[in-house]
């Protein structure tokens, strides 16, 4: 059986690539279609963030968890 991952607040994932650098979750919300979101902070620039679909996050080809929420 498959367990099911989640994105929560805390998280940290490292963004597959040469340039990928780290991004930590501040927050998940829900669009008007129901679809989650996550806010990322760069953790080496925090005045960096940027908004992707949980979906995108949880894609192995484009993210991987580096570290989970305290």
């Amino acid at each position: 059986m498959r367990r099911k991952r989640e994105v929560v607040e805390g998280q940290i994932y490292r963004k597959v690539g040469p340039s990928g650098g780290f991004w930590q979750v501040v927050a998940i919300r829900k669009d008007a279609m129901g679809t989650r979101h996550a806010q990322l902070m760069r953790t080496d620039d925090p005045k960096t963030l940027k908004t992707l679909s949980v979906a995108a996050i949880l894609d192995n080809q484009q993210f991987e968890i580096a570290a989970d929420s305290p």
